[in-house]
């Protein structure tokens, strides 16, 4: 998950919207930060991994929505990855 998560070329397809800079990745900790937010993957047992994401959400209308759009935005990537979500 991480792989396809950190490269570029796929980001905007499970991001929900694009970000103010693009995800930076630290491999030796599979995890991406980017202004207002970050995603750490775990691996998991018998070959699934686990997918911790932080966001500030800033104030304002459209809000009620960013649940939905996290969960979308984490099937999108878990379609990406190969994996069953």
């Amino acid at each position: 998950m991480y792989a396809v998560a950190s490269d570029a070329a796929h980001q905007d397809e499970w991001l929900p919207e694009p970000v103010a800079a693009p995800p930076a990745g630290r491999r030796d900790r599979l995890r991406l930060e980017w202004d207002g937010g970050w995603l750490l993957v775990e691996s998991g047992a018998a070959g699934t991994s686990h997918a911790t994401l932080h966001l500030s959400v800033p104030a304002g209308p459209g809000r009620d929505d960013v649940p939905a759009r996290i969960r979308e935005s984490l099937d999108r990537l878990a379609v990406l990855s190969g994996s069953p979500g």
